[in-house]
């Protein structure tokens, strides 16, 4: 038995059920039933299938041991003052109803039994025509809104309070008030509604995500699917989720009654083919549920703020004016008892939102416990076997490039020595840790190729290719988690005459055993760390001679300045944000005084970082020649674009003649080696290309790359997540490089949950455009123009860290009220603990 239902049986002290003898039905010919002898429940007969579904349940329950009977309401107010008065034992109540029957009784006074599978988490979606210039909740003000019946949670109440705590203020919101007292439940108010849409009497609709989805599939006459596809699009910020109907009792009623009808109901199975076809009636898709409560807040919320409305309000049924918000719901919604017109429809609830992610990497498995979190329903497509990304495999000996405690997922400590740097293997298994420890991988559909994701009815198609089959899903939102170094696409350059080299070319990730260079001639070409670190391994075969060719002298970043100070207590503690910003300025978004510092200290910046640069090339013995940067480009902008930090290896094996390091351009193959730009030719047997990955939007149909418009250094996007005209998709970990890439997705996967949750009101489309266009010139304006330009956030992390918290309403001065922590000491994943899964 259920622990809660333990607990349940507890509450009162009436005989309990057990050990009485029930006959096979409680009724008889001429016979009135007393209160004592049968289960009495109450239901709202909104449509005519009510009665069926419930005579189904009666024969069920009687047969279980339940002496059960019911009688339907005309609307719920009088269901609920029935229950009060004692006439139905049971009551199942919809959510406005439940929070009335608190009200009336008392929390303490009322139990809940349990509910259905499909009434928690209950959705609303916000749908604008195409046509309003509407692209965001935001913009909603001085609109017209349509929405169902005032007494609807799911199409007026609880949408029109989180536009009120949004501070949204439409001009007028037509309710279609047909059904009142069904609380909804027709659904007829919303069909009006979409009809008041598409003849152009409103610029935006709230309405539950069921009856959304129902047209959409065509599956309500009156509504045409294309005129829908044509003009109308859902937003994309949702109302906050609720859960819809659960059992009511009284706490003064015989425990006996309660428990016989809680026992009898849990023992359903749908796997039963006798208890199958009522559990389905029901609109049950697994199970029945245990009771809960926190799913009713917003609609008190949403209840006790109808009085503080003032929206302009027209009943859209019938045209006419009907005086302020607050005037007409006093004078119906709630009163109890009040009786109403009787109803014909169908009311199936919708599930969950549903959320399809592409890669199951650190960004897409930190995306599933964020959107969960919040409700939705997360399906993670990996084409590779195992989880992990970049890290399941690549050159031979790779691994983190910052120490363990700048590479951990915010809520779970990676299990190595402080300061240790962890290898492949090591990062591996502490992603595989991570997914049992969270339970992730009933989300993930690993082996699994996407081929294309395509915008369909406001909604999203995912082509995926697994064991030689495809088939295609829909879901409401998208997530592209694909990371920044997918090996979907390898970047090899185009040079002259491939076909004349007897020995072999490799990509530096395919580079995974140094026996492949033993005994060889080995030249490795590439400028950033994975060249570095092919170059140091190829060194260690037997009998192996490596050359390094690089383009141009870049800056590595040591792995303590100085030899003394870890690198991130200089550039990841808000001192070393205030150098950064006063040597190139203020991240956009971040706090105005910063931008005051650049334009008053870059003079003294310059002075101070030309120090630094002298202090970099001193470490690593290179302070002339042509492999040297000193002088040639500044350490903090050539950082934005080939971002290394490096242990002394390198330099060592340079410095012993054990790796040659050559400055120049491949200009061709020759039979036996490569000719470079200056003339010189290199002789060769293997050839390690370190040359990295191209980003790949091949999956997007043609119209939608136009749209995202992304450009020679990158996909620029807000708050590198989402694209200001493509709602319902979005980016994370694919669009962001930061020196914590892991604690920077994790926050980012945090942030999408809030958004899409409708806890983060998103600013207007020509608003994030116009930020948009702040960014891109920002970065354009000094940073080295990159394939990668528009991701990079990096030495600025810790501002951009605080814009997400900020826009979360999460306080940013995670180390406070310790001052000098706050300022001295370096941002850390551990200092965002608590937020992923919240």
């Amino acid at each position: 038995m259920p622990g809660w239902l333990k607990q349940l049986r507890l509450l009162s002290a009436p005989p309990r059920f057990r050990g009485r003898a029930f006959s096979s039905s409680p009724w008889a010919l001429g016979k009135l039933p007393t209160k004592d002898e049968s289960v009495v429940l109450g239901a709202v007969s909104y449509d005519p299938a009510i009665s069926t579904i419930w005579e189904k349940m009666k024969a069920y329950l009687i047969s279980a041991g339940c002496p059960f009977d019911f009688v339907l309401f005309t609307n719920y107010e009088r269901q609920v003052a029935a229950l009060m008065a004692g006439h139905v034992d049971i009551a199942w109540n919809g959510p406005v109803a439940h929070v009335l029957a608190q009200q009336q009784a008392g929390p303490e006074n009322l139990i809940s039994l349990g509910m259905r599978d499909v009434d928690c988490d209950f959705v609303s979606v916000c749908v604008a025509r195409k046509d309003s210039s509407v692209s965001s909740v935001s913009e909603l003000s001085g609109k017209v809104v349509a929405t169902g019946a005032h007494d609807s949670p799911q199409a007026h109440l609880v949408p029109l309070y989180w536009l009120g705590e949004l501070g949204v203020k439409p001009a007028e919101v037509k309710s279609f008030d047909l059904d009142l007292g069904k609380h909804g439940d027709t659904a007829i108010g919303e069909v009006k509604a979409m009809e008041a849409l598409l003849e152009g009497q409103a610029d935006a609709g709230l309405l539950s995500k069921m009856m959304w989805d129902r047209a959409v599939e065509g599956q309500l006459p009156s509504i045409d699917k294309a005129q829908l596809e044509k003009n109308l699009q859902v937003l994309p910020e949702a109302p906050p989720l609720f859960d819809h109907c659960q059992f009511d009792v009284l706490a003064s009623n015989p425990a006996w009654k309660r428990e016989s009808f809680v026992d009898a109901i849990f023992k359903m199975d749908i796997q039963n083919p006798a208890h199958q076809e009522v559990m389905r009636l029901e609109g049950i898709q697994q199970k029945w549920m245990p009771p809960r409560q926190e799913g009713y807040a917003v609609v008190s919320k949403s209840l006790a703020a109808v009085s503080k409305r003032h929206f302009s309000t027209s009943t859209g049924s019938t045209g006419r004016t009907s005086g302020s918000h607050s005037h007409r719901q006093r004078s119906s919604l709630g009163h109890l008892p009040r009786s109403h017109r009787a109803w014909n429809g169908v009311r199936n609830f919708s599930s969950k939102p549903t959320v399809g992610v592409v890669g199951a990497g650190v960004a897409g498995l930190q995306t599933i416990r964020s959107l969960r979190a919040k409700g939705f329903d997360v399906k993670v497509f990996e084409q590779d076997a195992r989880v992990g990304g970049v890290w399941r495999e690549n050159y031979v000996n790779f691994g983190v490039q910052v120490p363990k405690q700048l590479y951990e997922f915010l809520d779970f400590p990676f299990n190595l020595p402080w300061g240790q740097y962890p290898t492949g293997p090591e990062t591996q298994q502490y992603i595989e840790d991570y997914v049992d420890h969270f339970q992730l991988r009933d989300a993930i559909e690993t082996g699994t190729q996407v081929e294309s994701v395509s915008p369909k009815d406001s909604r999203w198609v995912i082509k995926t290719q697994s064991d030689g089959s495809s088939k295609e899903e829909t879901f409401d939102y998208c997530v592209i988690a694909t990371g920044l170094y997918s090996k979907t696409k390898l970047f090899m350059p185009e040079i002259p005459n491939k076909e004349k080299f007897q020995g072999k070319v490799l990509h530096s990730t395919n580079f995974q055993d140094v026996s492949l260079a033993e005994g060889k001639r080995v030249v490795v070409v590439g400028n950033g760390k994975s060249a570095v670190d092919c170059a140091v391994e190829a060194s260690k075969a037997p009998g192996a001679k490596v050359t390094l060719v690089s383009r141009k002298a870049h800056w590595p970043t040591p792995r303590k300045i100085a030899d003394l100070i870890p690198f991130q207590y200089v550039f990841l503690s808000r001192l070393g944000q205030a150098l950064v910003t006063g040597h190139r300025g203020a991240l956009p978004g971040a706090p105005a005084h910063m931008s005051w510092w650049h334009t008053l200290g870059w003079p003294v910046m310059a002075g101070a970082f030309t120090v630094v640069e002298m202090l970099f090339a001193l470490q690593f013995r290179n302070m002339s020649g042509s492999t040297s940067p000193l002088f040639k480009c500044d350490v903090v902008s050539d950082f934005y674009g080939h971002a290394q930090v490096l242990d002394y290896s390198f330099r060592d094996l340079v410095s012993k003649g054990q790796i040659d390091w050559v400055m120049a351009s491949p200009e061709s193959y020759t039979s036996n080696g490569l000719k470079l730009a200056t003339g010189e030719t290199l002789e060769a047997d293997l050839m390690v290309f370190a040359t990295g990955f191209q980003k790949d939007y091949s999956y997007f149909p043609a119209d939608l790359q136009s749209k995202l418009g992304v450009e020679s250094d990158g996909l620029y996007l807000w708050r590198h997540t989402l694209h200001p005209q493509v709602p319902g998709l979005a980016f994370v970990g694919s669009e962001l490089a930061t020196i914590s890439n892991i604690s920077s997705y994790g926050l980012q996967s945090a942030w999408l949950g809030k958004v899409w949750a409708g806890d983060i009101p998103l600013p207007s489309s020509e608003e994030m455009t116009k930020e948009i266009q702040q960014m891109r010139d920002w970065k354009r304006s000094w940073m080295p123009d990159t394939a990668s330009r528009a991701s990079l956030v990096l030495l600025h992390q810790t501002h951009f860290h605080d814009i997400l918290l900020k826009d979360m309403k999460i306080h940013h001065l995670r180390k406070m009220p310790n001052v000098l922590a706050e300022a001295f000491m370096p941002y850390q994943p551990q200092d965002y603990s608590g937020i992923v899964g919240a």
